[in-house]
């Protein structure tokens, strides 16, 4: 277990800085992260809606600094989610939408198409930077 002197020393180290950054770091990662899942799990809510719905399609909007994904059903607005603070009226969503590109507008198949392009995309960057990787291992002696 040789590990164990190496990483004891680190700890002693490194321990005291470590908890001074859990300690004034960990509420806002925490709540960054709680907002990034309540943002994916509110698309999933709105491209659902919108399958149901007569000639679906959904709007990504920014209202008060907040991502908002508005549901439309033969073109005019029916839902917003996350809802917004003070409920839901036709008034608010049309003031949401007032300056809005109503162009931009997606059929749920057309979001999770894009959304598939992306990942494949994603994986062609990470497989291009993994053999550049093996490369530079090789060409420096590591491998």
């Amino acid at each position: 277990m040789t590990w164990i002197g190496p990483a004891g020393k680190k700890a002693l180290k490194y321990g005291p800085q470590v908890q001074l950054l859990w300690k004034h770091a960990a509420k806002p990662a925490t709540s960054a992260a709680q907002q990034a899942i309540a943002s994916l799990a509110s698309r999933r809510t709105a491209l659902k809606h919108a399958d149901t719905v007569i000639e679906g399609a959904v709007l990504n909007v920014f209202h008060e600094g907040r991502e908002h994904w508005v549901v439309f059903s033969k073109g005019s607005p029916v839902a917003v989610y996350p809802p917004l603070a003070g409920g839901q009226s036709d008034q608010q969503l049309a003031a949401l939408i007032e300056h809005v590109d109503l162009s931009k507008k997606m059929t749920p198949d057309q979001v999770r198409a894009r959304l598939t392009e992306q990942s494949k995309r994603q994986q062609v960057i990470n497989v291009a930077a993994n053999l550049k990787e093996q490369a530079r291992r090789r060409r420096d002696g590591f491998d």
